[in-house]
């Protein structure tokens, strides 16, 4: 009774897949109050997917840069995406019929903010680009009041991208999020 108890523990709490260590922790940090602050963003679970896309595709290009290994992650963390989706869709009431239809739909919008940030975290370009590239994505709902947001914005996905750049290939592989 035991191994069937801890089977499970595990598999519900994925503590040993480092790929979804990874994707925890930095979904976590992506949709947390304070990000959503820094980034102008409300509490709602649009921004919440907003702030994570963002994270991701800062996290996917890390990956890509990566060894071998490395890039090997960024399937898994993909697949933690889609099982996370999956879950909060579940949690929030959708039916069973429609919930890989959404997933679809929510995977798709993953992967086309990964490839709108991408400039952003693999080149340095001017802080109006940047300014740009959030506002057709990031604030596709509407601009936060003030410009002071949208610079604090703009500086804290600089940020972002620096602090993914900082994690080492040995850090990535163990499951460590950026700081």
């Amino acid at each position: 009774m035991r191994s069937i108890k801890a089977w499970w523990e595990a598999r519900v709490t994925r503590k040993s897949d480092t790929a979804w260590q990874l994707y925890r922790d930095t979904a976590l940090k992506a949709t947390s109050a304070e990000q959503l602050r820094l980034l102008g963003l409300p509490e709602t679970s649009e921004a919440r997917f907003e702030a994570l896309a963002l994270e991701l595709a800062a996290l996917w290009l890390r990956l890509e840069q990566g060894c071998e290994d490395v890039q090997a992650l960024r399937r898994r963390v993909a697949e933690a995406f889609v099982a996370d989706m999956d879950a909060s869709l579940r949690d929030l009431g959708a039916g069973d019929l429609g919930v890989g239809r959404r997933v679809q739909a929510l995977t798709e919008r993953l992967y086309g903010r990964i490839a709108a940030y991408r400039v952003i975290f693999s080149s340095d370009i001017s802080n109006d680009a940047i300014k740009e590239i959030l506002e057709r994505n990031l604030y596709k709902e509407g601009l936060p009041e003030g410009a002071e947001i949208i610079d604090s914005a703009t500086h804290e996905v600089r940020q972002i991208g620096l602090a993914w750049e900082a994690v080492d290939d040995q850090g990535l592989l163990s499951g460590k999020a950026r700081a």
